[in-house]
Formats: C-alpha cells, structure tokens, sequence
C-alpha cells in the first residue's frame, strides 16, 4: 500500500513539473520558458550542445526529465548550487558527449552520417570494441553508459523500472555483463547468464576510447569490482541500481557512475579524473567524458 501510494504522488509530481505554468523567477523575473531557452542558448555557446543535432523541443523535455530527477533525489543540495547549475555541469545540459540528443523512439537517421543498415552498423561497432572503451547510447533523456571489460564483453548496470525504483526502492543485482555482439544485437529469450539485453543498435551508440593506456586499467578494475572478483566468465559480484547522492559509493550504482568509479579508482595516482567530480551529486552519461582531464580525455571512435 505504501508503495503504491508513493507511486501515486511521484507521478502527480512529475505530472506537475512536465505541466510547467508560466511563472516568474523573483531574482531576475525571467519566466519559465525564458530561463529554459537561455540555458539552451548557454549551452551552444559552451560548446556542449550541437543545435543541429540536439533540439529546443528535446531540451525541453531533458530539462523536465532533469527537473523530476533533482526535485526528488538532490533537492536538498546546497543553496548555492542551482537547478540550472546542476543541469549543466551534472547533466551536461541534457547532451551526449557530442553535443547532439533527440526525444524518445526517434527514428535512428542522422544525414550527416552515411547511411548503413542497422546490422552493417552493428557490425562495424562490434569489430571496433576494444578493452576499456566507453559507450554511450543515445535515446531520449540521459542517455545511457557501458563498459567495455574486454575486447569481447560489455559490463553494465542495465537499469529498467521507473523513477521510484531508480530512486527509492532500487532494483537488486542489475549489473549485467554480455557477449559484445549479444549487447549491441540483443539476447533474445536465451538470454546471457540469466540476464537480458535489449538491441542497444536500435538507438545511436558512441564509441569513445580512453587515452594513454587508462582502459585497460579502469576495465580491469570494473570487472573484478562489479563482476568477479577473481576476472572469471560467472558472476560473484552483487550490486544493486539506485541513483543516490554523491559519486563514491560502489552498492548501490547506476550505469555513468560505475563507468566514472572505473577510471577514477581503476587508474592508480595518474590524474585522469577530475577532482572537481568528486563532488558533484550526479554523473549522466553524456557527462562523463567532460569529467576527464585534457591529458586522458577519451576521443570519439565512432558513432554507429
């Protein structure tokens, strides 16, 4: 019944917020629709968002998206750390790490790249993997984020449920590891391991590669500390989903945050990570690569 009745006001909430009213901002009497738009025009000129690419309607919807999130889970960050704030430096304004996003089910065609089947793409992508690569797949929202423990598998925290589960109840032992053809194509009913994965081919991935051999150490470090701790094929590593505050703690996870622990406690004393991050409440997926100093930065393989 308690459940029940949280699910009930968590939608009312997230109904309200996606159902904004034009309302004013005292400090600077700004309206809601123009601190959105401002906060858009800021992120082209930062660089971070690709107009072409990554639309006013999908900022809308990721800020809304952002907005629910942070209401229910960060709402209690210090005064000085705005909403608008936190969207930009935590969620990287709602971009992928190439500036662009799009909403929900979009059809997957992009006429800046040369067009492929979807099993041509997948293939490419599969032959490109290598041990330590990030990846990143778009698809409305934040996005979601994986890592490449091998040449041949992808370990991830693959989510699911809905805001209360990511939230409040979590979702027990989500983390997930497949075959790297089994992942971008999808297991089907025979699954991996009991496991499932969707056709993450069906939406745009980003391939980005880490530098100065950093990859092999954060991948290393993901698969003993969120698979097996002896690098075996069968799981003995346990954690549970749940997005809470703070980027340290490895149980409970979500899927940017476990990819961002394997570079920053994977890669020994080097400076890969920035330690500005540390204290951020929230990694997403399109901000990762931005939590990277310039030396180790990973580079854009591909997007498939």
């Amino acid at each position: 019944m308690i459940k029940k009745m949280l699910r009930f006001m968590l939608l009312v909430a997230s109904l309200t917020l996606f159902c904004q009213p034009v309302r004013v901002n005292a400090a600077t009497g700004e309206t809601y629709d123009s601190q959105v738009k401002s906060l858009y025009q800021q992120g082209i000129s930062a660089g971070k968002i690709n107009a072409g690419t990554y639309s006013l309607e999908t900022f809308y919807y990721n800020y809304n998206q952002a907005l629910s999130l942070f209401m229910h889970q960060f709402s209690d960050i210090s005064s000085n750390h705005s909403f608008n704030d936190w969207f930009a430096q935590s969620i990287n304004y709602g971009a992928m790490p190439d500036g662009s996003n799009v909403l929900p089910n979009t059809p997957k065609i992009n006429p800046n790249i040369e067009l492929r089947s979807q099993t041509d793409n997948g293939n490419a992508l599969e032959r490109a993997i290598q041990k330590g690569d990030i990846l990143i797949v778009e698809g409305g929202g934040f996005g979601h984020a994986a890592i490449a423990t091998s040449d041949n598998y992808i370990l991830e925290m693959s989510g699911g449920g809905d805001i209360v589960n990511w939230t409040l109840t979590g979702i027990p032992n989500n983390n997930h590891q497949f075959s790297k053809h089994k992942w971008i194509f999808g297991t089907g009913k025979a699954g991996e391991q009991g496991a499932y994965s969707p056709e993450h081919i069906a939406s745009w991935i980003q391939l980005w590669r880490p530098r100065n051999g950093t990859g092999e150490k954060a991948a290393n470090y993901a698969d003993s500390t969120f698979w097996n701790s002896n690098h075996g094929y069968t799981k003995n590593r346990y954690i549970d989903y749940r997005i809470t505050s703070g980027t340290l703690t490895t149980n409970p996870n979500y899927c940017s945050k476990m990819v961002w622990q394997s570079f920053w406690y994977g890669t020994g004393s080097a400076n890969v990570i920035g330690s500005w991050s540390v204290g951020v409440t929230f990694i997403a997926p399109g901000a990762i690569i931005n939590t990277f100093e310039s030396n180790y930065a990973p580079y854009l393989v591909g997007k498939y």
